[in-house]
């Protein structure tokens, strides 16, 4: 249809959808969450700073597309009028009336005539304003110009150059779809231009020619692009599946999420194995089935029966192909673990304790052998910091000194992914205790963010310890992570070990760990050095400890407040946060944190070091400082009585009382006398106060509702 020049489309008049969809090759599992997080919140970013208004905004991904379908996005970018400041108004003119070079440039910066500037009040005075008009934009200009940059400033774990501009992408881009309403916005990228093909499996392809019809013109292609709904059909076609094989299928988030994110269409198919397969370990099959093949076991009783489910991507004929395809590698990866398993207990677990010596942890750090020694030597040290807490010392011992034996077996170096699960199922076939058997099963737990921790205390204190090991020797040796790059997991065993000293309530000084560790490490570090790195490993599990109480609701203020000492005792001080967190509620709280504030200022701008000292309260001589002395001895006792206790809700409620003699305190006395006796006094009055508030939280760190 032909139009004439300047005069826009009926639908340009009004808001329409649009659709941005990246076709590419076939994106890592992983890549396809947070590439469809990105694209929401870049997409959103950009159009509201380009002031073009939008109703919603929704993503869609498979493995071979990402795409946003954004309702009712206007026709126009919002008009915007800006007033800026210049030079002061004095120097509008010259003496003999011309326009000031100053006032000539300002107005020629923002395109204006001099005659145009405005001369406006301002806190600084009178000063040259000039207000800029900015007129709305074409839609479909300026979603052409956030497409690309959206697309250009997508992030993946890994990327790839493929094309000589060296763009970089997760996979090589093959298409672009981009329509406003019915109307294409058109761009250019990676010598790519737009179109308004879509395609779908099995090399169908169809054109879309309205943006809303995305889902459904997909959907007529055997495509499920929306996440949500190919979860629903996966689970749903996988329950009927499994009460066809006679039993219940494991539900297994993760992998649920992975086979989502592998397909466009799944299709659950229905699979046996021999019964002779079963007198395998359970964790064995289980881990060959889901984390090698992507299958889902079928079980009964709690077991794995002889029956999985896999997943195609895509309705079609010949699902027996398909079976007996899966069936095929699923025998040769079972009759591989029966091989190794076979050869493995012809000996028991003890007995590769002594391969340890040949293979190496790190150049720096020793052998295996060697981590397995100091990781025994850190358990035993370990259990002296519990002080009375319940532990078999001769558990804990053997879990640590067996929690490396699996590595050398001949299942662990086909299978790595079993490494301290098969330590716990050797060490069962060699009838050795069940808590030894556990702790060695969860030696590496917990191995997400959200999965369970070790079941026994011993197995929590050799876990910790392992971890600890890891953790000092490669700070010791300068292999800290940066960035992206952590070739040791030690982000996630420094949570971990938050996690288990948080939720196994190990009274366990942490500050104090950490130097064990760090002293039995192979590499020597100067008295200086040592407590550099010392520092540095305390300052790396604090960012752990900060982000578990930020998932548990605390805010970040709360959390700063209680820092000092927090490693101590990480139990106890989760007991702080939530005090802090309930108390400051009350009305009295927030003008007491204010007034502590206050007092800690006025020592620090005195650098009062004497925070320990003796009070003179010879030297008080105001009732106000005498009456605040006064409530502080008589709250002192109480307090750190339900501090040892840790009632610390009771210490921050017994505490606020001080508030109205802290209060009188500054409005009657100045406490930077002239005379040094009274001055001192004064401040170890306030210190005293201080310290008594920071065995429970340093109110200062806290922030008051008008300033958050």
């Amino acid at each position: 249809m032909l139009r004439k020049k300047n005069l826009p489309l009926k639908n340009d008049l009004e808001a329409q959808d649009y659709l941005l969809e990246i076709g590419l090759e076939p994106l890592p599992a992983r890549f396809l969450s947070p590439a469809l997080e990105s694209l929401a919140a870049k997409m959103s970013e950009n159009l509201k700073a380009s002031r073009l208004s939008f109703k919603s905004l929704k993503t869609f991904g498979t493995p071979r597309r990402l795409a946003a379908l954004i309702e009712s996005v206007a026709p126009k970018s919002e008009a915007l009028s800006e007033k800026f400041f210049g030079p002061p108004a004095s120097r509008l003119k010259n003496p003999d009336g011309s326009y000031s070079l100053a006032a000539e440039g300002f107005a020629r910066k923002y395109n204006v005539a001099p005659d145009q500037l405005l001369i406006e009040k301002t806190p600084k005075g009178e000063q040259l304003a000039i207000v800029v008009h900015r007129p709305g934009r074409s839609s479909r200009e300026i979603l052409a110009e956030v497409a690309v940059r959206v697309i250009s400033s997508l992030e993946f774990p890994k990327s790839m150059e493929w094309e000589e501009t060296r763009f970089k992408f997760a996979r090589p881009i093959r298409s672009f779809v981009s329509l406003w309403g019915t109307s294409p916005v058109s761009f250019s990228l990676v010598g790519i231009k737009t179109s308004r093909v879509l395609r779908g499996l099995n090399g169908k392809s169809a054109k879309i020619e309205n943006a809303p019809d995305y889902e459904k013109i997909l959907r007529n292609m055997a495509v499920v692009v929306s996440i949500e709904e190919r979860r629903k059909i996966l689970i749903k076609q996988l329950d009927w599946a499994a009460g066809e094989g006679g039993g219940v299928w494991d539900k297994d988030e993760d992998l649920i999420s992975e086979i989502v994110a592998m397909t466009e269409h799944p299709v659950p198919v229905l699979g046996h194995f021999e019964q002779k397969f079963l007198e395998l370990p359970q964790p064995l099959i289980s881990l060959v089935l889901k984390k090698q093949l992507k299958f889902f076991p079928l079980l009964r009783s709690g077991r794995v029966i002889n029956a999985f489910m896999g997943v195609r991507d895509g309705v079609s004929e010949g699902q027996n192909l398909v079976r007996e395809g899966f069936e095929r590698v699923l025998v040769a990866r079972l009759n591989d673990a029966v091989f190794f398993f076979e050869k493995d207990r012809k000996r028991p677990l003890e007995s590769y304790l002594e391969e340890l010596t040949r293979v190496v942890y790190q150049k720096d750090l020793g052998t295996m052998a060697e981590k397995a020694s100091r990781v025994e030597k850190l358990a035993k040290d370990l259990i002296g910091l519990l002080g009375d807490f319940l532990v078999s010392e001769d558990s804990c011992a053997e879990v640590s000194r067996l929690c490396y034996a699996d590595l050398t077996t001949n299942l662990v170096k086909e299978f790595p992914e079993l490494q301290g699960t098969l330590g716990g199922i050797y060490a069962r076939l060699d009838g050795k205790d069940e808590r030894i058997a556990l702790g060695l099963e969860e030696f590496y737990f917990p191995i997400g963010p959200k999965s369970p921790i070790p079941t026994t205390v011993e197995g929590s204190i050799a876990s910790l310890a392992g971890k600890l090991d890891s953790i000092a020797g490669c700070f010791a040796a300068g292999l800290i992570p940066t960035g992206s790059a952590d070739p040791y997991a030690l982000r996630r065993q420094a949570f971990g070990i938050i996690r288990i000293a948080l939720e196994r309530q190990l009274p366990i000084d942490l500050e104090k760990a950490v130097s064990l560790a760090l002293k039995n490490q192979p590499i020597n570090l100067s008295e200086d050095r040592f407590v550099q790195v010392r520092d540095e490993i305390l300052d790396f599990l604090w960012g752990r400890a900060q982000s578990f109480f930020e998932e548990k609701g605390f805010s970040v203020d709360e959390i700063r407040a209680v820092k000092a000492g927090a490693l101590k005792r990480l139990n106890r001080t989760y007991l702080r946060l939530s005090a802090v967190r309930a108390v400051r509620k009350e009305a009295d709280f927030e003008p007491l944190a204010i007034s502590f504030k206050r007092a800690s200022n006025i020592l620090k701008q005195a650098q009062y070091e004497n925070g320990n000292g003796v009070l003179s309260q010879e030297r008080l001589i105001e009732p106000s400082e005498i009456a605040l002395l006064k409530i502080l001895m008589d709250l002192e006792n109480s307090v750190k009585e339900k501090i040892a206790s840790d009632d610390f809700d009771g210490s921050l409620k017994t505490l606020v009382q001080i508030k109205p003699h802290l209060d009188l305190f500054f409005e009657k006395v100045m406490v930077m006398a002239e005379d040094p006796g009274l001055k001192e006094a004064r401040l170890q009055l306030l210190a005293k106060m201080v310290r008594l508030f920071k065995q429970i939280a340093d109110l200062s760190e806290l922030q008051s509702s008008s300033s958050k």
